[in-house]
């Protein structure tokens, strides 16, 4: 396992062999994201570092879409928001021990850009919640480090689905942030 350090957020490759590399169904890919996710946050606590990880989450076609679909996202994020607002739901309960979706809140950071906050509440200890940030982009830098700070160092944060990748996509004053 290589461990790569990207600001303040880890992201871990796996190197070896696997019987099956793709998930073959979308509960699948849901499971070893709790799986991966669980470990990972282990890991980070164990290094005493703040628990900060990206997922990056394929998030299965509408049941509608044919083959002759063109673009089966054809609203985007706000399309995709719905599925994908269940899916973090999932991941969460099964990331947080002992919690349930019910104890599972949410807010809108930006409804133009289709970026959500959702934390789930830990029932044997605060330091054990989970945060989620929902498609952030270049935009909610600012909401992310505010986010950031109120999660604390010890409080797991995720990044689900970001939508940037280089510095570049923050613009020319905001790529060294």
């Amino acid at each position: 396992m290589m461990q790569h350090s990207l600001a303040t957020f880890t992201i871990i490759t796996l190197v070896g062999v696997c019987q099956a590399l793709i998930p073959a169904t979308p509960g699948q890919q849901t499971r070893r994201a709790i799986i991966s996710t669980r470990d990972t946050i282990s890991k980070i606590r164990e290094a005493n570092k703040p628990p900060r990880i990206y997922i990056d989450y394929l998030i299965p076609l509408p049941p509608a879409t044919s083959d002759a679909d063109i673009d089966p996202w054809p609203g985007g994020l706000a399309q995709q928001y719905p599925y994908a607002e269940e899916i973090v739901r999932e991941i969460l309960a099964g990331v947080v021990e002992d919690s349930t979706p019910e104890k599972c809140s949410s807010q809108v950071i930006s409804a133009s850009d289709c970026c959500g906050l959702y934390i789930q509440e830990s029932p044997n200890s605060p330091g054990l919640d989970v945060a989620a940030i929902v498609f952030p982009s270049p935009d909610q830098l600012e909401n992310m480090k505010q986010i950031e700070q109120m999660v604390g160092d010890k409080r797991a944060m995720i990044v689900f689905n970001r939508q940037y990748t280089r510095a570049a996509d923050f613009g020319f004053f905001k790529k060294g942030e």
